[in-house]
């Protein structure tokens, strides 16, 4: 070839732009890797830039440096809509991107993007909303109140709420027991009606009778088996002082007789209705008088008397025949009186005493 036509052509290919050279090259001498990155025309996604290629490291620019089809994959960030501009964002209203997008911002825990007042951090007030976004109203500014449904300025403890301004018909108390009756509470005034009438947990204190069960119906009653009641309830008396309530002839009104029963309840048996018996060991018919026995009836061996003044001998007696015994044969204090002689001495022995 002549110099001047080898020139020619030489400028001709020069002037070809690099697409048309690759082609050129490729069909003549196969794939070629025209920015020297490793990776021929066939793999590389942008063969005139050595930084992108399929072995290149994704960058945030806004290109598929890693030509895997995606861009600024695994190296851009979320930013969220902040839409009232309190530095929080809405989770539900993203982009990603390398730099932050106007009006978008890191954070997306914004629980309510249309007001400025409420974001994390932010102080809670007793406005019934969430001012600092941690899903509670109001925590530690309102108080508990409790439903008055009776009105009587009580509250019900199992019906409370926490609000900062209380609707009508609440109370900051919790002391009522039944907030269906307004006479019962703790300024409630006990009466005998088998309720708490003050919230005390105690029923029909210091207003209750108490009552004696009365099972032989004689009008008084066991003391060891009693009630309180607001009324006497059958089978009970309000007299307490039946010795023996399975008999009715016995009680304090009963009438003393002798059978050896405390019938009229005096803790005293047979008294003024009893005879005293002596004991008569010796049976002469008159008693010991330290051995009395109290009796309806005369025991075995015993009498009414009570004058013998020893009742080991039946000789010795009142109206015994006084004997030269040295004894008190009669029981008169005196002893053988009218029985016994006087003697004088008689020293001299002639038969005439002194």
């Amino acid at each position: 070839m002549r110099p001047y036509a080898a020139f020619l052509l030489i400028t001709l290919l020069a002037c070809r732009d690099k697409d048309t050279e690759i082609a050129v090259d490729t069909a003549t001498y196969g794939p070629t890797d025209a920015d020297g990155d490793g990776f021929s025309s066939t793999d590389d996604c942008n063969d005139s830039d050595g930084s992108i290629s399929p072995g290149a490291t994704e960058r945030c620019d806004g290109i598929d440096n890693n030509c895997d089809g995606q861009i600024d994959e695994g190296v851009s960030s979320t930013w969220y809509a902040d839409a009232d501009t309190d530095g929080y964002g809405d989770v539900d209203s993203t982009m990603d991107s390398c730099e932050p997008p106007s009006g978008y911002v890191p954070t997306g825990t914004d629980c309510d993007d249309t007001d400025a007042d409420r974001f994390p951090g932010a102080t809670e007030e007793c406005d019934g909303k969430d001012n600092d976004c941690d899903d509670e109203v109001d925590e530690n500014l309102g108080r508990s109140w409790y439903a008055d449904a009776d009105g009587d300025g009580w509250g019900d403890p199992d019906a409370s709420t926490e609000v900062c301004d209380p609707d009508k018909g609440l109370v900051v108390n919790s002391d009522d027991c039944d907030d269906t009756d307004a006479t019962v509470n703790p300024d409630g005034e006990e009466i005998c009606d088998e309720i708490d009438n003050d919230c005390d947990t105690l029923i029909d204190e210091g207003v209750t009778d108490t009552f004696y069960a009365d099972v032989d119906s004689d009008g008084y009653g066991d003391a060891d088996t009693i009630v309180d009641a607001c009324d006497v309830p059958e089978g009970y008396t309000t007299e307490a002082a039946d010795c023996d309530d399975t008999n009715s002839d016995v009680n304090p009104d009963g009438e003393e007789v002798c059978d050896e029963i405390d019938n009229d309840c005096d803790s005293v048996v047979d008294e003024g209705v009893s005879t005293t018996w002596f004991t008569d060991a010796d049976s002469d018919g008159y008693g010991d008088p330290s051995s009395a026995i109290a009796a309806c009836d005369a025991p075995t061996g015993t009498v009414d008397d009570a004058t013998d003044c020893d009742d080991s001998d039946d000789a010795v007696h009142p109206g015994a025949g006084e004997t030269c015994d040295e004894q008190d044969n009669d029981c008169d204090g005196a002893v053988e009186e009218g029985v016994n002689s006087s003697y004088f001495a008689d020293d001299d022995g002639d038969g005439y005493g002194d």
